[in-house]
């Protein structure tokens, strides 16, 4: 799509900002929901994936770092999500042509719709965790075999969540952060916020390996991105600021309001491929 007129350009530029603001604040990049804008504005679908792509890994690492800076960051979860996450999304990625696509995204939609609903209902329930309590329960002084058990267990946990969501958005080209980060808050019992900024950082990582794959391939609108991308960083990084201002029940409740929207992008683009 050739732009006669800068009114598209300021269009594009004003919506990566309010879409990097409302992902940096969550945790989400939110790439389904920007992927139809930048589609309509891509000759092929391939270009808009790997456009689209470059813009939310750009404002996943601007918010990451934004959360780091704020002790968001689950240092070890991070770690792990992003080793195993990489690993199944690039397996996944060889898989793509052989899985039925609005299928695999209709599955991923109910998924999401549920984890929405599950947030959004447990939003108004009281923080059981106290300061001296880690993110899987642990308490300072107990019995270092215990403790040992407990980590290979929540590592392990963690892996899995890791590479299964990786493999899937390895099969459909999205980094999926609207399964990872309610798993973070469900399964693995982070608080709301470090779950948030942890999933950026996993996000920024899986996202850089996949937009190289795509620079690689010519996949790549510079021009939308140079549009786009910059923005994505500055909004990212603003709504990562707004993050702790948010009570944990909250901000529980605007994450779960946040993947219902997700969750509809989701279903729309099922019904595009179908």
């Amino acid at each position: 799509m050739l732009f006669d007129d800068i009114t598209y350009l300021f269009a594009y530029a004003i919506a990566g900002l309010l879409i990097g603001f409302v992902g940096g604040m969550v945790g989400l990049v939110l790439g389904v929901v920007r992927f139809p804008l930048v589609l309509g504005a891509e000759t092929t679908a391939s270009i808009a994936a790997g456009t689209n792509l470059g813009i939310s890994t750009l404002g996943s690492i601007a918010a990451a770092i934004s959360h780091y800076r704020q002790n968001n960051v689950d240092f070890q979860v991070f770690i792990t999500m992003a080793i195993t996450g990489a690993i199944g999304a690039f397996i996944g990625s060889f898989l793509t042509m052989h899985v039925p696509m609005a299928l695999l995204l209709g599955i991923i939609g109910v998924i999401v719709s549920y984890e929405a609903f599950s947030l959004i209902k447990n939003s108004n329930k009281a923080e059981t965790q106290s300061k001296n309590e880690s993110s899987y329960g642990r308490e300072t002084g107990f019995n270092f075999r215990l403790e040992k058990g407990l980590k290979s267990k929540s590592m392990f946990i963690e892996s899995s969540i890791g590479f299964t969501v990786g493999f899937l958005g390895g099969l459909v080209g999205l980094v999926l952060g609207s399964i990872r980060m309610p798993a973070m808050i469900s399964i693995l019992k982070l608080k709301p916020k470090i779950a948030v900024g942890t999933n950026l950082a996993s996000a920024s990582v899986m996202g850089t390996i996949g937009f190289i794959g795509h620079v690689l391939n010519n996949n790549v609108d510079y021009l939308i991105l140079m549009v786009m991308g910059p923005n994505a960083m500055l909004g990212a990084y603003l709504g990562a600021r707004y993050t702790n201002k948010f009570s944990d029940s909250n901000l529980k409740l605007t994450i779960g309001i946040v993947l219902v929207i997700v969750a509809v992008f989701m279903f729309w683009r099922v019904l595009v491929i179908m």
